[in-house]
């Protein structure tokens, strides 16, 4: 914010109009003086306020009656009041010996209604929503209330749902908040589409996701839903699918649902790349304890060589391996695999460190 380039005297009242980036970006006018030239006021007044208690605005600026006060302390005092969330408008100038601040106060909700909604119930829809009884009421918190009741049906496949909104004045700055609901059709996935798939079939693959395409049972499961949570999920499903069964290059390449808004049905298309299959090459355990030797935990190892590779079978090592030497007192003992990959053979060799951590007595 520009400081203006004249002072404020004392017998003269002067008003200077700056931007400030606020909700609402409205004007904010106020003073500029200089360090040299501080202004005084003898009294904070007041304007503008219904609800807002005119001692609890003056709280909430620093400039004080008898103290001298410069630009900066305006910004601050502007800032301060927009950062409340209560204002629409805030404007502070000097008359005189008087530091007048005008604000205009956002509207209060007064109710928050919904109607036509059947899908969804009038308490879910309350909590998807930020507009509450007794809060305050905006026009951006309101276009962003119409996305968050979009987003609520969309999670239940219902993307054809339509929300307007009305705002009805109450008087005594208060207003009641209607959204008018079209639910619409249930939105359907008519096809579920692997890309770069070999090894195993597009069929076997839709097995193993969640996201199910529509079919006759789906009225009762609720399993051909559309939602890009469930889809990232679906990918993470897909690597370990492929990570257990030797394919330690897989990689999802995208996963994408397109809406065809003519038919209201999705299309889900999931590229991969499989990469090759790789088995296990030499396996071993490697104790940096000296009590525990690594011959005698061998036996709980359940990756083998030749077998095929399988971050499970890995993972389940790890397991074992903890509660095998912890058995011998070494609760915080650590175990960590290192894989060793030979691309050439498609081998993928494991060696399984064990650190001692804090022994438990």
């Amino acid at each position: 914010m520009k400081a203006a380039s004249k002072f404020l005297s004392a017998a003269s009242a002067v008003t200077l109009s700056a931007a400030l980036v606020v909700p609402g970006a409205l004007a904010v006018q106020f003073v500029a003086t200089s360090a040299a030239e501080a202004a005084v006021v003898s009294r904070v007044e007041v304007s503008g306020n219904q609800r807002i208690d005119a001692d609890t605005i003056r709280n909430y600026i620093t400039i004080k009656p008898g103290k001298a006060f410069s630009s900066s302390d305006i910004d601050s005092a502007v800032k301060a009041l927009f950062g409340t969330g209560l204002f629409s408008d805030v404007q502070i100038n000097q008359v005189g010996s008087t530091l007048v601040v005008k604000v205009a106060e956002y509207q209060v909700v007064n109710q928050v209604l919904f109607q036509n909604n059947k899908k969804l119930k009038d308490n879910a829809l309350a909590a998807a929503v930020q507009l509450k009884p007794r809060g305050t009421f905006s026009q951006a918190t309101l276009d962003a209330d119409v996305e968050s009741v979009k987003a609520a049906y969309k999670r239940i496949g219902r993307d054809d749902v339509t929300v307007t909104t009305q705002v009805m004045q109450l008087g005594d700055n208060r207003v009641n908040v209607v959204f008018n609901i079209t639910e619409g059709d249930r939105t359907q996935i008519a096809a579920i589409n692997f890309v770069g798939n070999s090894a195993y079939s597009s069929r076997r693959l839709s097995d193993v996701i969640n996201t199910k395409r529509s079919s006759w049972l789906s009225f009762v499961l609720r399993d051909d839903v559309y939602d890009d949570d469930k889809l990232r999920a679906d990918q993470e499903l897909l690597r370990r699918f492929y990570y257990n069964h030797g394919y330690a290059d897989f990689q999802v390449v995208s996963a994408v649902g397109e809406l065809d808004s003519a038919t209201n049905k999705y299309t889900v298309t999931i590229t991969v790349q499989e990469g090759d299959r790789y088995t296990f090459g030499v396996v071993s355990v490697e104790s940096t304890i000296p009590e525990v030797d690594s011959k005698s935990l061998e036996s709980v190892v359940e990756t083998r060589k030749g077998d095929v590779y399988n971050a499970k079978d890995v993972e389940d090592s790890i397991i074992a391996l903890t509660e095998k030497v912890a058995g011998s007192g070494y609760a915080f003992a650590q175990v960590t695999p290192r894989g060793d990959r030979n691309f050439e053979n498609h081998t993928i060799s494991v060696v399984y460190t064990v650190d001692q951590g804090t022994k438990a007595y």
